[in-house]
């Protein structure tokens, strides 16, 4: 229902009245089910979502309005995620379209094929190497993030006192041998 107030005679403004939405009945799960997905989502945003679906279900809160106000949050979001609701349904309204970071790396198969081969001993041989060979440009910092990520380690022996013999060594193996 829309009411046209004019003020100004060149200026028309229009409100319009909206009915209150009976949340109790418009929202489809039950208290309980709203209760057990908020325990099992592990985001905050995505939890406070349930949490607002789940106060205006059970009756806590009346309006939209106020459950973003006890959220400190502006209306418009509590309008957005209603309408998520309305036309996605609780699945829709609990996910996020983020995918996350894409790195051009992740497809770079003559990456993988030397990690799985024979590696790199340093950060800084890896970076050189994806410069020199592909032309991509990394910091050391930022390739090592992106290892630590992929769980990626480099190839690299225990470090030895540089006055160790070899052959000192070898003499101590043969003369502990077990026959």
């Amino acid at each position: 229902m829309y009411f046209e107030y004019n003020t100004i005679p060149y200026i028309k403004v229009v409100y319009l009245c909206m009915a209150s939405i009976d949340y109790e009945v418009q929202i489809r799960e039950s208290a309980e089910t709203l209760r057990t997905r908020m325990k099992n989502v592990s985001s905050p945003k995505l939890r406070d979502r349930c949490e607002v679906l789940l106060w205006l279900k059970t009756g806590k809160v009346r309006s939209m309005l106020a459950c973003m106000r006890l959220k400190s949050l502006n209306k418009a979001t509590g309008v957005k995620w209603w309408q998520t609701y309305v036309s996605e349904g609780l699945d829709g309204l609990l996910t996020t379209g983020h995918k996350g970071n894409i790195s051009p790396l992740d497809n770079h198969t003559p990456l993988w094929d030397r990690l799985s081969q024979e590696g790199f001993s340093t950060i800084k041989e890896a970076r050189d190497w994806l410069k020199q060979e592909h032309d991509i440009s990394y910091t050391e910092n930022g390739l090592g993030n992106y290892f630590r990520r992929k769980k990626v380690k480099c190839k690299t022996g225990r470090p030895h006192h540089p006055k160790r013999s070899e052959e000192a060594r070898d003499a101590y193996q043969k003369n502990t041998r077990l026959c």
